[in-house]
């Protein structure tokens, strides 16, 4: 992924601030073309739900242009940067990752990214280029 797109979802998390946010990351061949911000519907500060009007939108989108579902992201405005109870819970997306941003240190947030596996998340490398 370009530092560009890690900072569009940095920038995305600061904004949503108190609350978390989520959003999509489209490409191909496990490359980040795109980084979509999805309304979360509620807003909340300890969890994520995507509008799904609009992730129906991007995921017609992306197959129009050929492009497949890399990741998903979303923040944790408090805690860290890993997979809290909840989202083990509402994880069912395999083979693609789930970044997720901490911002308990604003100044230095922190970006790790995730694949769900059996039994849980297991950490995958994040390349930033």
């Amino acid at each position: 992924m370009s530092r560009a797109f890690r900072d569009m979802m940095i920038a995305h998390a600061l904004e949503e601030v108190p609350n978390e946010c989520c959003g999509l990351l489209l490409g191909r061949d496990g490359v980040v073309e795109r980084v979509v911000a999805v309304k979360s519907d509620p807003p909340a500060p300890d969890s994520y739900y995507m509008d799904p009007v609009r992730q129906v939108e991007v995921f017609e989108e992306m197959q129009r242009h050929g492009q497949s579902l890399i990741g998903i992201y979303h923040s944790h405005p408090r805690g860290p940067a890993e997979p809290s109870g909840a989202d083990v819970q509402m994880a069912y997306h395999r083979g693609v990752a789930y970044v997720i941003i901490s911002l308990a240190d604003a100044d230095n947030p922190g970006v790790r990214a995730f694949m769900l596996q059996d039994g849980g998340f297991e950490e995958v490398r994040c390349v930033i280029t």
